[in-house]
C-alpha cells in the first residue's frame, strides 16, 4: 500500500519540491545551518534552536504551515527530535483558537512529538505579530497563556521559531509560575543574534547575555 501511495503522490522536498525526497532532500539537507547556542531568557529559562532560520529551512517551515501539510510537519519533526532532550518531560507552545483552524495544524504540537503533554492554553485571540518590533511582541504576548495542568519541576517548551523569543519567553513564564522550576524552549529554528526579549542584567552578572556556559548550568 505504501509503495502504491508513493507513485500515487511521491514524497516532495518541503523546501525545493524535488520529487522522492522528504522533509528534505540531500541538497537542501546540507544547506542547513545548526545553531544549538543556548540563551538566557530569564531565571530557570534557556532557548536553544536546532537550526538558524533562514532558506531552505524557513521555506519548508512556511509550506507546512500555510498549506496544513501535517504529513511534512511530521517530516519537520524528525529534524528536531534529535536535538530534544532525553528524560525530561515535554509540552508546546499552543496556538490560538483562530491560528489553529486556519492553519489546520498546531506545528509546535507535532514538533513536541506525541509523548508531549499539553500544558498550556492560549489567552484570547491575540491578533499576528510577526511583523511587529520586539517591544511590541513582548507587549502582545504578556500573560498570553495560562497553565491547564501543574507542571513538572523541570520541562521542555517546543516550538517551531523563535524570532525575539517574545513568546517564548510569555509561555515559560507561565510556566514558572505554577510550579515549573527550569524550563528550556527548543525551536527547530531561531532568528540570527540573541533573542532581544531576554532579561537585560545589569554588567558583569554571569547570567547576562546568550553566554553558552551559562545555558549548560540549568
Amino acid at each position: 500500500m505504501r509503495a502504491l501511495v508513493d507513485l500515487l503522490l511521491p514524497p516532495r522536498c518541503l523546501a525545493c519540491r524535488w520529487c522522492g525526497a522528504e522533509p528534505l532532500c540531500d541538497r537542501c539537507g546540507q544547506a542547513l545551518v545548526t545553531d544549538e547556542v543556548r540563551h538566557h531568557l530569564d531565571d530557570g529559562i534557556r532557548a536553544v534552536a536546532a537550526y538558524a532560520y533562514g532558506p531552505p529551512l524557513s521555506t519548508a517551515i512556511k509550506r507546512v504551515k500555510t498549506d496544513a501539510l501535517r504529513a511534512g510537519a511530521r517530516g519537520l519533526a524528525t529534524l528536531l527530535t534529535p536535538h530534544l532532550p532525553d528524560g525530561v518531560p515535554r509540552t508546546w507552545v499552543p496556538a490560538t483558537r483562530r491560528r489553529r483552524r486556519r492553519r489546520g495544524l498546531d506545528l509546535p504540537e507535532v514538533l513536541a512529538g506525541r509523548d508531549a503533554v499539553p500544558l498550556l492554553r492560549a489567552v484570547g485571540d491575540r491578533a499576528d505579530h510577526g511583523t511587529m518590533a520586539a517591544a511590541d511582541r513582548r507587549r502582545v504576548t504578556a500573560d498570553a497563556y495560562e497553565v491547564t495542568t501543574r507542571p513538572p519541576a523541570a520541562v521542555v517548551l517546543v516550538d517551531d521559531v523563535r524570532a525575539t523569543g517574545a513568546t517564548l519567553l510569555a509561555a515559560a513564564q507561565a510556566l514558572r509560575r505554577d510550579g515549573a522550576r527550569r524550563v528550556l524552549c527548543v525551536t527547530l529554528a531561531a532568528s540570527p543574534g540573541p533573542p532581544s526579549a531576554a532579561r537585560r542584567r545589569a554588567p558583569g552578572d554571569p547570567g547576562r547575555g546568550s553566554s553558552a556556559a551559562s545555558g549548560r548550568s540549568s
